[in-house]
């Protein structure tokens, strides 16, 4: 009995004396060796019945604890990748698989891959997979992007803008690069994995208020020729086309592309406008008559880029962009009556501009041991502009004033960044260090001679850290700027601190809450320094301000985000304050008025937006609605003002089998700096069309319900009280044709992630022209 009782009880003691292991490894993207965070990790016996699991951290790096040594399955799968499964065989210690790649998965619209869209919230972003039927239903990177109905971000299909509320600056990426608008164009959206949505962004982001980053798929070799054209076919010339070729050599990728915007239209304005002297108050209306408004521009890229994987990514680009506006966007025609003279004047104001822009980008990136990444860029750019501006009153064929200016520039710049980047187990270093030294050289000509020579010269240095402890999350960063300055015998050479702090948590997978403070400091712009003056009209001049001071900007919000099924809510509260911002002042002089950038004392701009999405019938109809609320304080040295503007957005996407049917609408969100409201677009769009993979048509218009196309600007200046109206009657309705086509042959080289861009697109110029 005692050998009996031994032995039943050595039987059941063997499974807590067996032996257990721990199973780790760190998961990677194959192209590019980033890694993979929340990857779902599950062990498996060798029936595939779970038996454990978890996720890995932001380092792609995971840990299953306390696991009883056997025969194994560990899979691990990511939304956008291919599934991984590796067998594990029992072994005597713990378990180092160290390295797993996934493959990025290719979305083919004869499978269902990704049936829904999904959406990860993570600190400072959110990871989005676009659905089959997005995919299916978009013909370009920015078509799809419209689809996803992102918060806070609106989308004109017409001009391909992406536009963010408030007026704050996005910034475009591809695999980390920063773009222009037409390189999202040319995006295939199947080749679109997902797309990182940055509405926190961290200091290596500068002051954008958003980043949107695509994230896409290459294949082995082969290549890529694709195009999309939109042509007004009832109204006015109104251009967009665009064409690119890519092709892969081994471990080469070969790329080119086109752009070419072009406007031909009239427009009519109506200005009102009261200068109130010392002794007297002049009263000016003008009734305007169609002028024409004509711009070209064209955005030409080439790119080579050569990558050894694991190890360093090489990227050359060559861009060159020419813009040729023979007609001002402030052209304008006009019969003149004043209160002090009964007899009417016409006004002939007419404005031409031409920029050559070429550009040479040269990026690397190092893979380092320990889960370390170096990263240099390098951008040498030149800017030559040349601009002139004809202004004339006259009564009955005789010349009461008559101004001409001629602008010829010539600006260099030359960028340079570096980036260190140190992965721990549950937390990130990044330090970077960005320098931006240019010369420009105007050369003033006509009413006004002078010859102006700026330098100038930001350095800015930073340093992040990200740490994650369970659903908590933060990211501290601290930068600081000296900014030097020099035009003629003025100089200026200051330090400002820019310090941010986020915070989010993750309520569960469907809800997060995030926080965000910051302290940024900002620099008049090479415009505004201009020591010059434009004269404007017969009483009024514009004059450059070489004394201006650099000045900080302070701000924070909070954001609430709910994602699950066939709803998505998203509520966010900003706040923003200015402490003595650069804004203009209006002053009389003799017998003129000055316009002039000064430092005022603040402003403040609170805002609060919602976005409400239903996706519903397995994602063959979504609806987005977005209402917001803007509340401007803007004070002044000698005054103060206060605005609130109400706005919506709605966009709705019907999609059956290749079938697509969207409507998109929005009322003006307008903008309110200084002393003056500039009004945004109000219109629709109603577009229908096919997509048949390799080719789609669409056939749209825009304003269908028969409102008229008009934005309005007010200054609310007491000494120069005006207000000025744009009305376009022949875009109303205009009626337009869209048709893009896209041959693949063989199958691409898989490319690496670039993290970081930089250009100058700043020519420095001011102009006398009305605003």
């Amino acid at each position: 009995m005692n050998r009996y009782f031994i032995f039943c009880m050595l039987l059941f003691s063997i499974p807590v004396f067996s032996q257990q292991i721990n199973i780790t490894g760190r998961i990677v993207d194959k192209i590019n060796v980033a890694p993979v965070e929340f990857a779902y990790v599950v062990l498996m016996d060798l029936d595939s019945v779970l038996i454990t699991g978890c996720t890995s951290d932001i380092n792609g790096d995971f840990i299953i604890s306390k696991v009883t040594v056997g025969d194994y399955i560990l899979s691990v799968s990511s939304i956008g990748y291919e599934t991984s499964a590796t067998q594990i065989k029992k072994t005597e210690g713990n378990i180092n698989l160290e390295k797993i790649e996934l493959q990025p998965s290719s979305i083919q619209l004869s499978e269902i891959t990704i049936k829904a869209q999904s959406v990860i919230n993570k600190t400072d972003r959110k990871l989005i997979t676009p659905s089959l039927e997005q995919v299916k239903a978009s013909v370009n990177g920015i078509d799809l992007l419209q689809k996803l109905n992102l918060p806070r971000v609106s989308i004109d299909l017409i001009n391909n803008r992406i536009i963010a509320a408030g007026n704050g600056e996005i910034q475009l990426r591809l695999n980390g690069v920063e773009v222009t608008n037409a390189e999202i164009v040319s995006l295939q959206p199947n080749e679109i994995i997902r797309v990182e949505f940055h509405d926190q962004p961290g200091a290596r982001y500068g002051n954008a208020v958003a980043v949107i980053d695509f994230i896409t798929r290459r294949n082995e070799s082969g290549g890529n020729i694709n195009g999309n054209a939109m042509h007004v076919i009832s109204g006015p010339t109104f251009t967009n086309d665009y064409l690119s070729a890519k092709y892969n050599h081994k471990k080469s990728e070969f790329a080119a592309n086109v752009y070419w915007m072009g406007r031909d239209m009239d427009w009519t304005r109506k200005n009102d406008e009261i200068l109130r002297f010392t002794d007297n108050e002049i009263h000016r209306i003008e009734q305007g008559i169609p002028t024409k408004f004509k711009n070209d521009d064209v955005n030409t890229t080439f790119n080579y880029n050569i990558l050894e994987k694991d190890r360093c990514f090489f990227n050359a680009r060559i861009r060159y962009n020419f813009q040729d506006h023979p007609n001002s966007y402030t052209d304008r025609r006009s019969t003149l009556i004043t209160s002090v003279n009964p007899e009417p004047m016409e006004i002939y104001d007419h404005e031409s501009m031409k920029n050559h822009i070429p550009a040479l980008d040269l990026y690397y990136q190092q893979h380092l041991k320990n889960k370390q990444l170096l990263i240099f860029n390098v951008v040498g750019t030149y800017i030559n502009s040349s601009s002139s501006r004809l202004y004339q009153e006259y009564q009955e064929d005789i010349p009461l004033t008559d101004i001409y200016s001629h602008i010829s520039g010539d600006k260099y710049s030359l960028i340079t960044e570096a980036i260190y980047e140190k992965s721990f187990e549950n937390s990130k270093f990044t330090g970077g260090l960005k320098h931006n030294q240019s010369y420009t050289h105007n050369v003033y000509s006509g009413n006004t001679k002078a010859d102006v020579g700026m330098n100038m010269a930001e350095t800015y240095g930073y340093a992040e850290y990200l740490w994650k402890k369970g659903k908590f999350t933060s990211v501290a960063n601290i930068g600081v700027m000296r900014t030097y300055y020099s035009q003629d015998n003025s100089k200026q050479d200051k330090y400002t601190f820019r310090p941010s702090i986020s915070l989010a948590y993750n309520i569960n997978e469907y809800t997060f809450l995030r926080a965000r403070g910051y302290i940024w400091g900002a620099n008049p712009s090479l415009a505004d320094l201009n020591n010059v003056e434009q004269a404007i009209d017969s009483l009024q001049i514009r004059r450059g301000n070489p004394y201006l001071k650099s000045y900080y900007d302070y701000g924070g919000n909070i954001t609430f985000g709910y994602n699950k099924g066939i709803v998505g809510i998203d509520l966010r509260s900003e706040y923003k304050y200015l402490d003595r911002p650069v804004m203009e002042s209006i002053f009389q002089e003799g017998n003129k008025f000055i316009h002039t950038p000064e430092n005022q004392k603040k402003y403040q701009r609170f805002n609060t937006e919602a976005t409400f999405r239903l996706r519903l019938f397995k994602e063959h109809l979504s609806i987005a609605l977005s209402p917001g609320i803007n509340h401007y304080i803007s004070t002044g040295n000698n005054y103060k003002h206060t605005y609130t503007n109400v706005y919506t957005r709605v966009n709705i996407d019907a999609m059956y089998k290749k079938w697509i049917l969207n409507f998109w609408a929005t009322t003006a969100e307008n903008w309110f700096y200084g002393e003056t409201m500039n009004q945004g677009e109000a219109f629709q769009m109603l577009s229908f069309g096919y997509n048949g993979g390799a080719y789609s048509i669409m056939l749209g218009a825009m304003n269908p319900l028969g409102t008229d196309y008009k934005t309005r600007n007010e200054n609310r200046s007491y000494p120069a009280t005006s207000t000025s109206q744009l009305i376009g009657d022949d875009l109303t309705p205009m009626v337009f044709l869209k048709a893009s086509f896209n041959i693949n042959f063989g199958r691409q080289y898989s490319g690496s992630n670039r993290r970081l861009n930089n250009s100058d697109t700043d020519a420095g110029i001011m102009s006398g022209a009305k605003k």
